[in-house]
């Protein structure tokens, strides 16, 4: 049994190979993932009989279940023929009917895969919309976009937005990381005499949006300090120039042991802003107990002893170790159960001694803090009356 996965290519049937062409017209059993193609009317054209799975989309609730289904199908229906199944743009590229078919043929001895590409919507975007590769350039999936992926440094093609709702969808993620105000695009069928560029705020991206299985984000690099200063990656730089040969006179002769007393003076700082219920207060305070990590991590790396992403890692490392009922196969439904949990993971850390020693000093120190706090702000209001 085998499968040929014919890439159609991202624009008009003018752009597709001879090969390609030629496999089309000898195809006794085509397949199409989608019937929105350029190419499909010179399949009508030519009598070029084919069956599309378009109906598929329309049976499922998630484009995972879509493309197993089709998958599936494909491999059901190349047990009794040879069968040819073909994508837009090219079949290795974003492409998950692909990888499922491939998977399946890496793991039986009953199926043969053959790929035939056909040009990606990739060299397409770029070229429609001039994108400036060389300045920094990366893809995202539009069906899983995540705030970690996003990098205003880089020139952003985002594929899998089809329509209204998955273009809203990936506005909305971006808008927690960008300027509502950013310029972005949406590129439709890119390459073809139909191609059509819409330009809009990141906030009205989604205002007039065709539904489209060749349509394309982009969102351009973008220069910006207000997103650098929102970048744990820019906070360590930031560190590290100061605790550097050309740093700050002061940070760049700082120890571990001369800031300890700093670590404690922002400990106060905080839990005076908690108190004060103040959550402007807080931010900048939080910021301040971030400032001690991020300085004492600099001066670890400057001896080349660790740095602030080890310190990332380890408590990484730590959260899930510690959370094996979110991250992990054990119960826990109450607040006692996770306690329970907790003590006896450190237990597996050799921390139990610890662990108790711990929360004796935190019942008398926090008291003690908080009585510091509020005999500070009376004196305080006491001295401001007298003035």
């Amino acid at each position: 049994m085998k499968i040929t996965i014919i890439g159609l290519g991202s624009s008009d049937v003018d752009q597709m190979s001879l090969r390609i062409y030629r496999a089309l017209q000898n195809s006794e059993h085509l397949y199409l993932r989608t019937n929105d193609h350029p190419a499909v009317q010179m399949l009508d054209d030519e009598g070029i009989k084919y069956e599309s799975f378009d109906h598929i989309y329309e049976a499922n609730d998630t484009f995972t279940d879509t493309y197993q289904t089709i998958a599936d199908i494909l491999i059901e229906a190349s047990k009794d023929k040879d069968i040819v199944y073909a994508v837009p743009g090219s079949p290795l590229i974003y492409e998950t009917t692909t990888e499922m078919l491939l998977s399946h043929a890496k793991n039986s001895n009953d199926l043969e895969v053959e790929i035939i590409g056909g040009q990606s919507f990739i060299d397409v975007c770029i070229a429609a919309l001039e994108i400036p590769v060389n300045d920094g350039f990366q893809i995202l999936d539009g069906s899983n976009l995540r705030f970690a992926d996003f990098n205003h440094h880089q020139h952003t093609l985002i594929t899998q937005v089809y329509d209204l709702f998955s273009v809203s969808n990936a506005k909305l993620e971006l808008l927690e990381f960008y300027p509502h105000d950013t310029t972005v695009y949406l590129v439709d069928k890119a390459g073809s005499i139909d191609q059509r560029i819409i330009k809009a705020e990141l906030s009205e991206i989604d205002h007039n949006v065709p539904t489209s299985n060749l349509m394309t984000m982009y969102v351009p690099k973008v220069e910006s300090n207000a997103l650098d200063n929102r970048s744990i990656h820019h906070m360590n730089d930031l560190f590290n120039t100061l605790v550097g040969e050309d740093g700050c006179p002061w940070d760049k002769v700082q120890t571990h042991e001369s800031l300890e007393r700093y670590l404690i003076e922002e400990a106060f700082e905080v839990i005076e802003a908690i108190e004060t219920e103040d959550d402007e207060l807080l931010i900048e305070e939080l910021g301040d107990i971030l400032l001690q990590v991020g300085l004492h991590a600099a001066i670890a790396n400057k001896d080349s002893y660790f740095d602030f992403y080890d310190v990332l890692s380890r408590l990484n490392e730590k959260l899930v170790h510690r959370h094996p009922h979110v991250f992990g196969d054990v119960e826990a439904e109450t607040t006692s159960d996770v306690h329970q949990v907790w003590n006896k993971q450190k237990e597996k850390e050799g921390k139990e001694a610890r662990v108790k020693y711990e929360k004796e000093y935190a019942d008398i120190i926090l008291p003690w803090m908080k009585e510091t706090i509020h005999n500070k702000r009376a004196l305080r209001d006491i001295l401001e009356g007298e003035n």
